[in-house]
């Protein structure tokens, strides 16, 4: 009897080997997709972050602007001067723009004509894209009413190390003008 030996179990050993070789795969491979989603997560956690805090910047500039350009206008309105000048204007590569009379105004203007300064959308007022310049002024810009201001076409600020962008409010009649230099 010791000489006899049995021998079916060597073809279900090497089944069950490669069983578990087979479920090894299928468990590093469901590790390789979660981690590669988990990492996916975190890099746009990080950019998320990272230019939310860029628009906080930017929206901050605008402000800071905008402010400049208020004491202007009071001063104006004073009669204290006719015109003046703003030099260096930032947030660079956003855009000043102007809401004035019955056109569709950002909330934030308040129904008066204002100056805005915000990012510039594409494809404003084609096809479906409607008053999306306005949402984006109202929802991700600032602005500041300005009664009596006079229309004036939308222009982007430059960099600084392009010549920066520098504007002149002054008193045209009755109205408040600005004018890009």
């Amino acid at each position: 009897m010791g000489f006899l030996r049995l021998n079916f179990g060597g073809a279900f050993m090497e089944e069950l080997s490669k069983n578990k070789r087979g479920m090894l795969l299928a468990s590093e491979v469901l590790k390789i997709i979660l981690s590669v989603i988990a990492i996916s997560f975190l890099i746009y956690l990080l950019f998320s972050i990272y230019y939310a805090n860029i628009n906080d910047q930017r929206k901050e500039e605008a402000e800071k602007t905008l402010e400049r350009i208020r004491v202007i206008v009071n001063r104006i309105n004073n009669g204290a001067i006719e015109s003046e000048r703003v030099t260096d204007i930032t947030p660079a590569s956003w855009s000043f723009f102007s809401f004035v009379g019955g056109e569709t105004k950002p909330n934030s203007c308040a129904g008066e004509s204002c100056i805005c300064i915000c990012d510039k959308v594409n494809y404003d007022n084609v096809l479906w894209f409607k008053d999306r310049q306005i949402s984006e002024c109202g929802e991700n810009g600032v602005c500041i009413a300005v009664p009596k201001l006079n229309k004036f076409e939308s222009f982007e600020i430059e960099e600084a190390s392009d010549g920066g962008t520098n504007v002149e409010v002054l008193k045209s009649g009755e109205n408040i003008g600005v004018r890009n230099l």
